[in-house]
């Protein structure tokens, strides 16, 4: 079946995934293109530019707009199309792509083509880290300090490098002491790692908030209190499997905002994408926009193509 001529923005990461996007591109543009869509294709030439190149298509009239890269760059594409009535279609070529793995359609390139043209339509929920768009997960503490090693070592890293940093970070496991406020409950911890999802999985598999919803308009909140460090590489294996909730130490929380306080400047991560967050306080809220996301196509038309 060859869809009605649509024309689709296929926007694209250069350098995620080692260059995989590159690669994978000619057969993308031609599935996409065999399968009735006309594709426009935008490759960045710099960072969070994929932003501005999604806001500018969806205001000329892509009802699709294509980010083909990893969690950054569906965060920056994502971003660019917040306000508008585009769909948000993925095509994964990064190295974790654990927004894309929520929607499971898989991993062969023609069928992840064939969501992308045929795909039906979902809405998912949005969260704000003060102004700033989230859509799958954001961390404080740990994650974001293997996060800002991992970057600042290779910005392009794959998974060896990514569990190098893990093990080089342990070897520190800096604690922090926080203040939040969840909704209305105000909490004090000594913790190393708070991670606020949307989605259940970050970092390339850890499923720190297994439980997650992605469109029930509330966060899952995962708190890890300050743990020693023959234990925490322990709780990691866990947090593979979703299991480590389970341990005492662990606490988690559904809610549709938090504010942390602290003294101290905080490592702070989403989707990757790292910064410093000076002293004083962070508001993380779920936003009242959705973002419209490219699915599975209905199984009757799969059977078609």
């Amino acid at each position: 079946m060859i869809a009605k001529l649509e024309r689709i923005m296929l926007i694209v990461n250069p350098h995620s995934g080692h260059g995989k996007s590159i690669d994978i591109l000619p057969y993308v543009d031609r599935y996409l293109t065999d399968m009735g869509a006309k594709v426009d294709i935008r490759i960045t030439e710099h960072p969070h530019e994929a932003s501005r190149i999604a806001y500018m298509a969806a205001r000329c009239g892509y009802k699709k707009v294509v980010a083909m890269g990893g969690n950054g760059t569906v965060n920056s594409v994502g971003s660019g199309l917040l306000g508008s009535d585009s769909t948000l279609a993925i095509i994964p070529a990064g190295f974790s792509n654990d927004y894309f793995k929520m929607l499971d359609i898989g991993k062969n390139l023609k069928e992840i083509c064939k969501a992308v043209v045929f795909g039906d339509e979902a809405l998912f929920d949005v969260g704000m880290i003060n102004s700033q768009p989230f859509f799958n997960t954001m961390g404080i503490g740990f994650d974001a300090e293997v996060a800002i090693n991992a970057n600042k070592n290779n910005k392009n890293f794959g998974k060896l490098i990514y569990f190098m940093t893990i093990l080089k970070t342990l070897k520190r496991l800096p604690a922090f002491d926080i203040k939040l406020r969840i909704d209305n409950l105000d909490l004090t911890y000594r913790l190393v790692l708070v991670t606020v999802g949307i989605g259940r999985s970050s970092g390339g598999g850890f499923l720190l908030t297994p439980q997650a919803i992605a469109n029930d308009g509330k966060f899952d909140v995962c708190i890890l209190e300050k743990i020693d460090r023959s234990k925490m590489f322990s709780t990691l294996i866990k947090m593979l499997k979703g299991t480590h909730i389970r341990k005492p130490e662990v606490k988690i929380f559904r809610c549709k905002q938090i504010e942390v306080f602290s003294d101290k400047p905080l490592p702070v991560h989403y989707e990757g994408e790292t910064l410093i967050n000076k002293r004083g306080k962070i508001v993380i809220q779920m936003s009242a926009e959705k973002i419209k996301v490219a699915v599975k196509p209905k199984k009757e038309l799969v059977n078609e193509i």
